[in-house]
């Protein structure tokens, strides 16, 4: 009977419980656990937070580890290869979750929610600031990545009457809502930046996507411009990002994700009115455990019957 290990800080292992007769479910709750269960696993569901390369000497040719996650940057896919380790990711899992939430950091910052909810803690009816509200439609976005996050994305913003352009690897690939002339390569991004009034980043991190968004791209962009990153922290360069923010060339920024993660306490970005920062929780929802069960045991069924895997890497 197949053992599947389920190391994540949500209720992942008790959900997968019963789902499958032939399936006995091995929970680790830490690094130790999980080290000491995976000799007996033929499966490994991990998210990236818990993974660590110690974890490689105890998968086996044959076995699959199964990321909870969309992206896999901090997954040894090479390594797995090399081992003949089956790798697939959580891609589709999280496309609405993460979309919702980029336009809620939108919807938050051009509406200065923020700033109402201090008024409201300090019982403050200050209508002045209604002055400073920016209205979407006819604002220009620029979702720069469109997989299955980035479409969504765009479809949301055209639903608030946005004018949608986004970038892509291989334009000639895209099957999607916009247009073709509204969807441009890669090498063609920076073209697009002056016209840009939000620029929404849901790329991989990849070595041509790390450290993209630099002090160059947040310079083109309009001073009105927003930043909007649930993608991975290291696509933008914190440093140019806080020092535009700090010189007012950029009116606010959304963020989901940080090169070094928790963000340290000290870290500016904490501290800047114009942003909002949120602890890399886009994909999640009430639904999220759910969703990721029912992607797994689809799998599990395939696995077992020796059919190809849903979002296999390797």
């Amino acid at each position: 009977m197949p053992s599947v290990l389920v190391h994540h800080d949500l209720p992942i292992a008790e959900r997968l419980e019963g789902r499958r007769d032939d399936m006995t479910v091995l929970p680790a709750s830490n690094r130790d656990e999980a080290l000491e269960a995976l000799p007996r696993a033929d499966v490994f569901v991990v998210n990236p937070t818990n993974w660590t390369d110690d974890y490689v000497s105890g998968v086996t040719a044959g076995d699959w580890v199964q990321a909870t996650s969309a992206g896999y940057a901090r997954f040894p896919v090479s390594r797995f290869r090399d081992r003949d380790v089956v790798f697939t990711n959580a891609s589709g899992n999280y496309d609405a979750a993460v979309a919702d939430h980029a336009m809620s950091l939108l919807l938050a910052l051009s509406r200065r929610l923020p700033a109402f909810v201090d008024r409201q803690r300090r019982r403050e009816w200050d209508r002045e600031l209604g002055a400073g509200l920016v209205d979407l439609a006819g604002r220009t976005l620029t979702v720069c990545g469109l997989g299955n996050i980035g479409e969504a994305v765009a479809r949301r913003a055209a639903a608030f009457e946005m004018d949608v352009y986004g970038v892509k690897r291989a334009p000639s690939d895209y099957d999607g809502h916009l247009s073709s002339d509204r969807v441009l390569a890669s090498e063609d991004f920076r073209s697009i930046l002056e016209d840009t009034d939000v620029l929404v980043l849901t790329v991989p991190l990849t070595d041509d996507t790390r450290g993209l968004i630099d002090r160059d791209v947040l310079e083109t962009l309009p001073d009105s411009a927003i930043l909007v990153n649930v993608a991975r922290g290291e696509v933008v360069d914190e440093r140019a990002l806080i020092a535009a923010l700090e010189a007012g060339r950029l009116a606010g920024a959304g963020l989901d994700v940080f090169a070094t993660e928790p963000l340290p306490a000290d870290s500016p970005l904490w501290t800047f009115d114009e942003t909002i920062v949120t602890p890399h929780v886009a994909g999640r929802s009430e639904s999220f455990v759910d969703r990721f069960v029912d992607l797994f045991v689809r799998n599990y069924d395939r696995w077992r019957a020796g059919e190809p895997l849903e979002n296999r890497i390797c």
